[in-house]
């Protein structure tokens, strides 16, 4: 039973994950010149959820998009990402076998969610480049 439910958590998981890398391969496809996205703020008019990221521009979103789904698609970090984000997991002091199980999930949990965020991103920025070259119906 609990196999299953692995199985299930890890289809899960893969889904999300290719679904993203779905998305900003579609991105990657239709922005054909990605130097128009570089005066082009990432803040919609519509929404203004986060003021830290009305400084990014659309062009700086494509770029992340792309060296967030390499790392999705060949599961490697950088050398030098790698040895930070051990160091961080390994300051998570008294940690006991008990809670390993709960944060796995949560993290499973977050990277899911994260990924979700990111892949609307990839079809927001898509669309946008569409409306710029005239090509949105």
């Amino acid at each position: 039973m609990q196999s299953f439910i692995a199985q299930q958590k890890t289809s899960f998981l893969v889904a999300t994950m290719s679904k993203y890398s779905s998305a900003v391969r579609n991105m990657e496809q239709t922005i054909m010149l990605p130097s128009l996205l570089q005066d082009i703020a990432l803040e919609d008019q519509n929404e203004g959820k986060d003021a830290s990221v009305s400084s990014q521009n659309l062009y700086e979103c494509y770029i992340q998009l792309k060296s967030i789904k390499n790392i999705v698609e060949s599961g490697r970090l950088p050398l030098e990402d790698l040895k930070q984000k051990i160091n961080d997991a390994y300051n998570l002091e008294d940690e006991d076998e008990a809670n390993l199980e709960a944060l796995f999930y949560v993290h499973v949990k977050g990277l899911c969610t994260v990924l979700n965020s990111l892949t609307k991103k990839a079809n927001m920025l898509t669309s946008r480049y569409e409306d710029v070259i005239g090509l949105s119906l």
